[in-house]
C-alpha cells in the first residue's frame, strides 16, 4: 500500500504486525468458547446466586451474581462462577435460574444463548486486517511509475 514510489515505513508495519499478532494470540482461542456461548452448547443446569460482583472502572460501574452451578445430572458442580449478563437487579441470594456451562472457565450463560461472540469475531476480523495490511505493505509489488509507460511496454514503433 505505499503511495507515489515511496517505500512503507518499517516502524508503521511492524505496529501492525504487533498489533495483529497480540490481538490473534488473544480471540482466537476464545473463539471455540464463544461460539459455544452464542449456541448454549455444553451441560445444562441451575444456577445459585450467592453474591453479587461489581467492578467500578471509568465512571461505570459492572455487576454480576456469583454462585454455584450444578448440572442437571450432577455430573458437573462448580463453585464461584459468575452468570453472564446477570445484572443488579437479576436476582436475590440464594435464588436459581437455569443455566449452561459453555468450558469457559468461572463464567455460565443463559441457556439462550449469549451475544459476546459478536466482539471476539469482530476482534479475530480486524487481527486479519491488520496483518493483511502489514503483508501487503511489504510483499505486494511497488507500483508503477507515473507520468508515462516504460520502454518494456510501449508499443513498437512503426
Amino acid at each position: 500500500m505505499a503511495t507515489r514510489g515511496r517505500r512503507p515505513s518499517g516502524f508503521v508495519s511492524l505496529l501492525l504486525l504487533l498489533a495483529g499478532v497480540l490481538l490473534f494470540w488473544l480471540t482466537v482461542p476464545n473463539l471455540g468458547n464463544a461460539a459455544r456461548a452464542a449456541t448454549a452448547d455444553g451441560p445444562r443446569g441451575t444456577f445459585t446466586a450467592a453474591r453479587l460482583v461489581c467492578v467500578g472502572h471509568s465512571g461505570h460501574t459492572t455487576c454480576e451474581w456469583s454462585g454455584t452451578f450444578r448440572s442437571d445430572d450432577g455430573a458437573v458442580e462448580t463453585g464461584g462462577v459468575k452468570l453472564y449478563g446477570s445484572g443488579r437487579g437479576t436476582f436475590e441470594a440464594g435464588q436459581t435460574a437455569p443455566a449452561v456451562d459453555v468450558g469457559n472457565a468461572g463464567r455460565v450463560y443463559d441457556p439462550s444463548g449469549s451475544r459476546a461472540w459478536i466482539v471476539t469475531v469482530l476482534l479475530v476480523v480486524l487481527a486479519y486486517v491488520l496483518l493483511v495490511t502489514a503483508a501487503r505493505r511489504h510483499l505486494a509489488p511497488p507500483p508503477a511509475p507515473s507520468g508515462g509507460r516504460s520502454p518494456a511496454t510501449a508499443p513498437p514503433r512503426r
